[in-house]
């Protein structure tokens, strides 16, 4: 089985199983190989060999690309767990470097040394049907004939969906066993991608729509634009998301927010912006304009000062936390005089469904703990914790 690393996917699909064939169709203007480099990544370090056919670009292309993604291709080729096929140079006449070149007007030569490939643990990705089809001309079953002939790989195609016949876009939804979108977002404001299913043979089928981002360096993630920080004065906003984060802003005067704090974290195939209110209640204006379009709340408690309880009590309705997602933090839990969650929690007088966290933003105690619960209550309602 070969995880996506794309969190939503791999709860729902459990990833794709050995010998099935799926295709990444891909939106015009979207670059698809984004999609095969990252697959291509995924599949190294979970112990596949990984074949790359690239006929719509010079092979040093997909290197220089896959550096930019954060990693160098030269290792994995000299060990052979990844293998360049230039399907592309044949196209020009010019001579090629690479060790495995196929001609690309000779589907019978194509065929016979990609057939070589068909064996357990490898994964072959196709950078292009859509080149393939508009070099050819010979139709779709030229292609799909070709894929056809990896029957114990799993086979990974992109697709650009420009202006294609709706027979042969059918042909190829018809032939793969999974079929995934992406195209520009409809549904999820200040996203600009969104990922979807459309077709898949060894799940159950769900309707599945996630936002999703290119991260360079990085590779694709899932995308959650804002998640908003909270909490009265001194609660440990500001260093909790200074602690957290990959890098963070803040916009102080003698230490104390007087706008917002910002910050992002990369962290298990999601990518994540952060944006922390001030607590003093002239600014309770700003922290409703901060808090609207929110998909996720962290509501920062300080365990060691209930008089302030009152205070969070009331910024976590101001933004929302009884409509979004949301995760209380007892924080500061490295002080003698601090409460304990359960109490801080029954203190608050908020609906116990709400999950509660002991931390330390000083000590950086837990801090990951909160993040992973409120991934969980976003994606599944927090009822599917993963350690």
């Amino acid at each position: 089985m070969l995880k996506t690393n794309i969190p939503y996917f791999d709860k729902k699909i459990k990833g794709i199983p050995d010998k099935k064939k799926v295709v990444f169709m891909v939106a015009p203007g979207i670059d698809p190989s984004i999609i095969g480099l990252h697959f291509a990544k995924v599949g190294i370090d979970n112990g596949y060999r990984i074949i790359y056919i690239v006929n719509n670009k010079f092979p040093d292309a997909v290197r220089k690309q896959a550096k930019t993604l954060g990693w160098a291709t030269d290792h994995f080729e000299r060990e052979g767990s990844f293998v360049l096929v230039d399907a592309y140079c044949g196209y020009s006449g010019i001579d090629s470097k690479e060790k495995l070149v196929t001609n690309p007007y000779d589907s019978k030569d194509t065929m016979e040394k990609l057939s070589r490939f068909s064996s357990d643990k490898t994964v072959v990705i196709f950078d292009s049907i859509s080149s393939f089809l508009d070099m050819h001309g010979n139709g779709v079953e030229e292609i799909l004939d070709l894929i056809g002939c990896l029957q114990e790989a799993i086979v990974i195609g992109l697709f650009s969906t420009w202006t294609y016949q709706q027979d042969e876009v059918g042909k190829i939804t018809e032939f793969f066993e999974g079929v995934f979108e992406i195209k520009p977002s409809r549904e999820f404001l200040y996203i600009k991608q969104s990922l979807s299913i459309k077709k898949i043979t060894w799940a159950r089928k769900t309707h599945l729509e996630i936002p999703v981002r290119v991260l360079v360096p990085g590779g694709l993630r899932v995308y959650l634009p804002k998640i908003v920080i909270t909490g009265a004065y001194e609660a440990g906003k500001t260093t909790f998301l200074h602690a957290i984060a990959d890098e963070a802003i803040s916009v102080d005067r003698m230490g104390t927010t007087v706008a917002l704090d910002y910050g992002t974290l990369d962290y298990r195939g999601f990518y994540i912006e952060f944006f922390g209110t001030p607590g003093q209640p002239q600014f309770d204006t700003m922290i409703e304009t901060i808090a609207q379009e929110a998909i996720g709340l962290i509501l920062m408690v300080d365990s060691s000062a209930p008089e302030t309880f009152p205070r969070a009590k009331i910024l976590f309705e101001k933004c929302g936390g009884f409509d979004i997602p949301s995760v209380i933090v007892a924080n500061k839990q490295d002080l003698e005089e601090a409460l304990e969650p359960s109490i801080v929690q029954d203190k608050l007088a908020l609906p116990v469904k709400i999950p509660i966290v002991g931390c330390s933003a000083k000590t950086k105690s837990n801090l990951t703990l909160v993040i992973d619960i409120l991934l969980d209550v976003i994606l599944f309602g927090g009822n599917e914790i993963e350690n």
